[in-house]
This record gives structure tokens, C-alpha cells and sequence, in this order.
């Protein structure tokens, strides 16, 4: 069985490849690249804890395709932490990032499923309250 096939079966609805540009779409940006570019994400694979984008960023006065590489500190957390910039060359196809991904993960001793990282304590963090009239 071909491993988009195993991790699909395995993982269920927490694997999702999202291809948001075509190749071509990403070969006319580079060429005519904008001044002022923030990145933007071309495809998308989330693999559970882990997930690899696909970005389209400003180098050197020019536009190039990344990868950037993103984790979450427990398989149920909303929020990705940026994990790794890895540069191996990009590519929009769902095998290749899949390959980079396995890769990474084996390379860190990540994993897909389970969370990786020791739980730190620390202060909680309250939500901003809006200052009341009169300086308080």
C-alpha cells in the first residue's frame, strides 16, 4: 500500500492535502513578482500533529517556493508552532511534501499522533481587559 493510502486509512479526516494554487498560477507570480509580497501559501498537508506548507515567498528581490514545517504541542491544540524551514527543493505535489514531512518527522523523532514535547508550566496568560475610563 502506498503511504498517502496507509496515512489516510490511519489517520482518517486529520489528513488533509489543500492545493490552493496550480503550477502555473505559481509560475506567473515568480515571474512577475509584486514589490510587496507577503507569503503565500500554495498547497497544504496537514498529517495530524504535523503539518507542511507549501509557501511562495520574497528572496533576493524575487519570489521563491518553500517549505515551511509545522507541529502542535498536543494532538488536540488549535494553535501550529513553527517547527522547521526545510530546503529541499519544493513542490506543490502532494507525494513530495508527504516525502519532506516523513522525513522531518523520522529526522526528529516526531510523530503524527502522539505529542513529542515535555509540557512546560508556566504563568497563564490572561486575555487582554480593556482599560475603564479614568486611567484604571
Amino acid at each position: 500500500m502506498n503511504r498517502i493510502k496507509e496515512l489516510k486509512r490511519d489517520l482518517g479526516s486529520e489528513y488533509v492535502y489543500r492545493r490552493l494554487m496550480s503550477d502555473r498560477e505559481v509560475s506567473r507570480l515568480r515571474r512577475q513578482a509584486p514589490q510587496h509580497l507577503e507569503d503565500i501559501v500554495a498547497a497544504s498537508l496537514t498529517v495530524g500533529c504535523m503539518k507542511i506548507n507549501a509557501v511562495l515567498f520574497q528572496s533576493d528581490g524575487s519570489l521563491r517556493l518553500g517549505y515551511d514545517v509545522y507541529v502542535k504541542d498536543s494532538p488536540g491544540s488549535l494553535e501550529w508552532i513553527c517547527f522547521d524551514c526545510p530546503s529541499d527543493r519544493a513542490s506543490l505535489k502532494e507525494s513530495d511534501m508527504l516525502a519532506v514531512l516523513d522525513r522531518v518527522v523520522r529526522e526528529n523523532g516526531l510523530s503524527y499522533t502522539e505529542c513529542c514535547f515535555e509540557r512546560l508550566e508556566g504563568r497563564q496568560v490572561k486575555p487582554y481587559e480593556k482599560l475603564q475610563e479614568g486611567g484604571k
